[in-house]
Formats: C-alpha cells, structure tokens, sequence
C-alpha cells in the first residue's frame, strides 16, 4: 500500500487510495481510551498494580514488585488486537502466573497435597476469600517459590511471553484453558478447577479480578459513588481522576462546526466516561444518545462482544442512518483496526479508520501494524485531524 507523509513531525500518513474518500467524511465516531484521554498512566498502570497486589498483597509472596508485568508487555499483548478489554488482560496475566505456580508445585511433587488443601475453596465473599487466598500464598511460600521466580519465567525462551503471544494467530490463546496449556503441557480438571477458585472473575455471582482492577482504578470514593457498594481495598488513589484530556477545545470546536457532535462507540463503561468529560467541560461535543459504552455492547443473554467484534459499531452505523456518506472511525491499536476490517467484511463498505499512536510506548511497532491492517490515515493524535483534512484540500 502507498502512504503519503503529510508530516514528518508529528507522524501524519495517508493512504493514498483513501484520501478522496477521507474528504468526503461526514462524520467522526471516537474510541474513548487512549483517543480522547491518555491511558498510559492509567489502565496500564492499574494492571501492573493489580498483577503485583494479587501476587505481593494477597496471596503474600515475596519479590520485586514491578517484575511481574511492565509496560512493554502489556503492548505487546494489545499488539495482538486480541486484549482489548484491561479485565481479561489482568486475568490473563494472574492466570499465565498461576500456572507457572503450579508448574513449580507439580516439579516440587506437592501439587497434589495443594489441590487437596485448597479443594473446598470457594468465593462467598471477599473478607474471608481473602483470607483464604492468604493461606495458599502461606503454602506457596512454605515451597519456597517466590513471586521473583515466577516473574523469571516472563523472558524465558519456551514458556515466556513472547512465546506465549506467539500462539495468537493459532488459536484463542486468552483462554483459561489454553493459558494453562502452554504452560503446563499437559491439563487435567484439577489444574482448572483449582485456578477458576484462585482467581474469581467473569462469573454470574461477584468476582475478585474485576472488583480488585475497578477499585483500584477508581479508588475508594469514586467506586461508592459508581457501584453503589463500599469499598474493600480502600485504595486512595483515583487513576480515573488521572487522566488526560488529548483534544484541544480549539480542535473540537474546528471539528464539530463540520460533522457536527462527535458520537463515542467504546468499552469503557458509560459512567466512568461521561464523569471525565463533565469534570473537563467536553460533554457537549458528544452525541451521548447514540454513543455506545460497555454496557452497550452485551447481548441479551449476556454476552459481551467486545473489539474487534463488529456486530454493536454495525448496529450504530444503521442507527445514525448514514450508510450512504462516508464515516471514519479514530482508534488507537490494533482491536480498533481489526473491527473496522471486520465491519467492511459484514458490508460498511464507507467506514474509513484512523490511528492515533500517542497511546502505544512503542510508536514505531504501532505505526506498522497500522500499515499492515490497511488504516487510512495514521497520526500522532486526534489533534492532527484538522491538518490532515486541510493538506487533503489543497
């Protein structure tokens, strides 16, 4: 594919075929993270803090804190376009190192004493489950294995990361029972049984992993005021609160007299959203009406279909009826990239994509992804929009 730069400076890329296309664009639809705010200091952080307090805090094992996950992995699994959602990257993560655990409780022949242990393990609750997962760390560390050891396997050549990542244009590597399988080669009951009890999460009844990433995202007061619940962790801080608006008032403003109120189609859960923009007086660019947020992208029998899942953004194009004109979604990774391919696959042949690489720690590694999955412009952020229109007008 041929791209024109536009701007050496600030990295602004066209597609060439796409820049008739681009001015005939009529309305522009926004990811959330990582396109109207910076996320970087934010959910990325809130992983690591959640993989390190699961390890350190709860199940009390000893080590470095920060080994366990850094910011350049958590890219490189974004850069798979298959962890779009920060709950099942968490989850990932506190299950990949799990299974180290038990792979070095099988090598140690005590695997099955822990199994027998810890059979009647079970989640009522979060005071005593925490207790509970305190006695297994008590176990774990009584077998001298240490979270430094488990964050030794990350960079190992068969079982580490890169390795595992590797598997993901093969098959649904996120899954629980593929996690284990990389690791541990060989998965009976007991191996899955035992770490759906570790590690609650995506159940019908109140979990630990989401309950421990949204408290600690939105610290104690903010998460009363969203859940309606009080606080376990008692975490302080709020990365919410942390975050940054990316446009400028002077873009937005240049934007809207154009395509008019900007619509948001993301998984961030509504009210999270719309708190930052009201805090940061932006809530009037935005169609919040026909925007769709977390809660809008779950079918009725539950399912949530996320990125790079189609099926909801097809469902917003047809409800904003503009099939016909020209549309250009703004996103900023490869999920984002993938779902507009999916879409033009189920007949949006008028969605056009753009990506932003302020997101991403690794612009480069990004850009040609970007390249790769065919996007129709490529910028440093949605700042660069109005540049972008105005060299595609001389």
């Amino acid at each position: 594919m041929t791209y024109k730069c536009l701007s050496n400076e600030r990295k602004v890329y066209v597609k060439e075929p796409s820049a008739e296309a681009i001015a005939k664009v009529a309305k522009i639809i926004l990811d959330f993270d990582g396109v109207i705010v910076y996320t970087a200091e934010s959910f990325r952080q809130v992983i690591r803090s959640v993989v390190d307090y699961y390890f350190f805090e709860i199940l009390g094992l000893e080590g470095e804190k920060g080994k366990l996950t850094t910011l350049g992995d958590i890219q490189k699994f974004k850069d798979t376009g298959s962890y779009n959602n920060d709950w099942n990257l968490s989850y990932t993560i506190i299950t990949y190192y799990l299974a180290v655990m038990i792979r070095k409780l099988q090598q140690k022949r005590v695997f099955q004493d822990f199994a027998i242990q810890f059979d009647g393990m079970k989640f009522s609750g979060l005071p005593s489950f925490l207790k509970t997962l305190s006695e297994v760390g008590g176990f774990i560390k009584s077998n001298r294995i240490s979270a430094s050891e488990l964050a030794n396997m990350r960079n190992d050549r068969l079982l580490g990361f890169d390795s595992f990542l590797a598997q993901s244009n093969i098959k649904n590597q996120d899954s629980l029972e593929n996690i284990l399988a990389f690791v541990l080669k060989k998965v009976g009951n007991d191996e899955i049984t035992l770490v759906r009890k570790l590690v609650p999460y995506d159940s019908d009844e109140p979990d630990l992993l989401k309950r421990l990433f949204e408290e600690k995202y939105l610290g104690k007061e903010l998460f009363r005021r969203f859940y309606g619940a009080p606080s376990v962790f008692e975490f302080d801080e709020s990365y919410l609160d942390k975050e940054k608006l990316i446009p400028s008032k002077e873009v937005f403003d240049a934007l809207r007299v154009r395509f008019g109120n900007f619509v948001i189609y993301s998984e961030k859960p509504r009210a999270q959203g719309m708190h930052i923009l009201k805090k940061n007086n932006f809530e009037n660019y935005f169609d919040e009406k026909r925007s769709f947020f977390q809660e809008d992208l779950t079918e009725s029998d539950g399912l949530r279909l996320g990125k790079p899942d189609p099926t909801f953004f097809v469902e917003m194009i047809e409800n904003i009826a503009i099939r016909d004109r020209e549309i250009v979604y703004v996103g900023d990774g490869v999920a984002d990239a993938l779902m507009i391919k999916n879409a033009r696959l189920k007949g949006l042949s008028n969605v056009l994509f753009f990506g932003v690489l302020c997101s991403s720690p690794s612009s480069n590694e990004l850009f040609s992804e970007y390249i790769k999955y065919g996007a129709d412009a490529i910028m440093t952020d949605v700042n660069d929009i109005p540049y972008l229109l105005a060299n595609l007008e001389k």
